[in-house]
């Protein structure tokens, strides 16, 4: 104990590159008065999975740009909705109201998107569900090497469907939709619950802006305990390299503990060392700050870290990135015949 164990600049190296992490794009605002939040169900297929991930990301990213709306809480597949909510190989009327009432949504855009006969080329099918409003529906027809969600051909294509799916004759930055009356859910038969339960309506939350808020907030923390943390290593660095105390160890072997000698109240020789009470006294100090150097740099990894994990997994405010990869996908799929039937489960990475 009377020689400091220089190994914990390694954990303050750790400490300073988590926290340097904490820098983040500006996040969007949250949903208020005025704005109408649209909900983005991952786009299905059964094959063109890259493609289908890419539309996803891209949809989501045009709806975040879009005056007077905001994107939905929640990343929702549509395979999965469908086969918790019995709908069949189709999503009908009645299977739209049912995916609306179950992810709590007054609106939402789906769709698929597959393969076309042509040689390179994918069709999507891109539809959006209003709360007492007929649905409405796009197709489009583009290269299948469009896998980027930042690309700027896919970003115009999603623009002018959103354009179509709202009604609007300008920008999808100007919609024309208006907000439409709160219904009751409509009636449904009982069916397993996938996300939350079907039969309340959609719930005005701001547990986004809470989540940033406490975010912020355990990284400022992290941040102070990381310089009380920083005081606390220059403290033992400036005991470990005083003139007095180097002299007083340099009177015992290294496998002697000098401070033990102090408090036993022996001397030494040297000339300029230390003495007894002095070296008392600079190894109670290093010990103190020893040990607050252990307990700053745990408390802001501790709480920088809880900090970066509420920001990271805020998807209200996740900002649109060009060149992001795809999210993770899970692909159902189910068939039954008169001879039985099977449920196929796919995860891509």
């Amino acid at each position: 104990m009377a020689r400091p164990r220089w190994t914990r600049w390694g954990g303050f190296v750790f400490v300073s590159a988590f926290l340097w992490c904490t820098a983040r794009d500006a996040l969007a605002d949250s949903p208020g008065k005025g704005v109408l939040p649209i909900h983005v169900v991952a786009i299905r297929s059964d094959s063109s999975y890259d493609q289908a991930d890419a539309l996803t990301a891209a949809i989501r990213s045009r709806v975040r740009a879009l005056k007077g709306y905001s994107l939905g809480d929640g990343d929702f597949a549509l395979e999965v909705l469908m086969l918790g909510l019995k709908c069949g190989d189709v999503a009908d009327d009645a299977c739209q109201a049912k995916i609306g009432n179950q992810i709590h949504a007054d609106r939402y855009v789906w769709g698929t998107v597959e393969h076309a006969p042509a040689n390179k080329q994918v069709v999507a099918e891109l539809h959006l569900w209003a709360r007492g409003q007929p649905p409405s529906s796009t197709r489009l027809t583009y290269s299948d090497n469009l896998t980027v969600p930042g690309d700027e051909s896919l970003r115009r294509l999603v623009d002018d469907a959103l354009r179509k799916l709202l009604g609007s004759s300008g920008v999808p930055e100007k919609p024309a939709l208006t907000a439409p009356p709160q219904l009751p859910p409509s009636p449904v038969s009982t069916t397993p619950a996938v996300v939350g339960p079907a039969d309340n309506p959609p719930p005005a939350s701001s547990s986004g802006a809470t989540r940033r808020i406490i975010g912020w907030s355990g990284v400022g923390l992290g941040s102070f305990f990381l310089a009380a943390g920083l005081y606390s290593l220059v403290r033992v660095h400036d005991i470990a390299t005083n003139d007095r105390y180097s002299l007083y160890l340099s009177g015992f072997h290294s496998n002697v503990n000098a401070c033990d000698q102090a408090r036993a109240k022996v001397s030494v020789m040297t000339p300029g060392a230390a003495t007894p009470t002095e070296m008392r006294d600079l190894c109670s100090e290093l010990s103190t700050f020893e040990t607050l150097e252990i307990v700053f740099f745990g408390a802001a990894a501790i709480s920088a870290g809880t900090g970066i994990f509420l920001l990271a997994t805020d998807s209200s405010a996740r900002p649109a990135a060009a060149a992001a990869p795809p999210p993770p996908r899970v692909q159902v799929s189910a068939s039954a015949g008169h001879g039985g039937g099977d449920v196929q489960l796919r995860v891509r990475f």
